[in-house]
């Protein structure tokens, strides 16, 4: 059986090992993903500073996204909620959790609750398919930057609700 809803503290170890976990397999490439070396500190204060939703399957958190809200410490760069820290326990890559979650928040939370028009998210244009993913579930790019202290150049995709 397959539910979503938003993590908090008591969630903090699952979701840590989901999030370092999943990012471990971004370090063969040429970027610098900030939770590629996230600590278990970091990511208690993350929860804690941004809506983060889980993936459950058969109670089992697989895969997770967070918001970065505007008002929030690391706002996106349109004033909308932002994605971040897509991630998919690598034992369940590949079988559209990451996909799946993504367009359950967009609708339920984005859209129904906040009545946002459009989100955001951001990636590397160096990440072999991430891009593609996002494009698949309807995102598409609006700018691409040089973020300071990143090894990769970004681009920001957009997703009208």
């Amino acid at each position: 059986m397959k539910t979503y809803r938003q993590l908090g503290e008591a969630d903090l170890d699952a979701y840590y090992h989901v999030l370092h976990e999943g990012y471990q397999t971004d370090k063969e490439y040429p970027i610098s993903f900030a939770a590629i070396t996230a600590t278990k500190e970091e990511e208690r204060d993350w929860l804690a500073n941004n809506p983060t939703y889980g993936l459950f399957v058969d109670g089992t958190l697989v895969s997770a996204i967070s918001l970065r809200m505007p008002w929030g410490p690391n706002p996106g760069p349109s004033g909308v909620p932002h994605i971040g820290q897509v991630v998919t326990d690598p034992q369940h890559m590949h079988k559209g959790y990451a996909s799946k979650l993504i367009l359950l928040v967009a609708e339920d939370v984005l859209k129904k609750q906040l009545k946002v028009p459009f989100v955001t998210l951001g990636t590397a244009t160096s990440h072999p398919w991430l891009r593609t993913m996002y494009e698949k579930l309807g995102f598409a790019a609006f700018r691409e930057v040089q973020l300071p202290g990143k090894k990769h150049r970004t681009v920001y995709l957009r997703k009208e609700l």
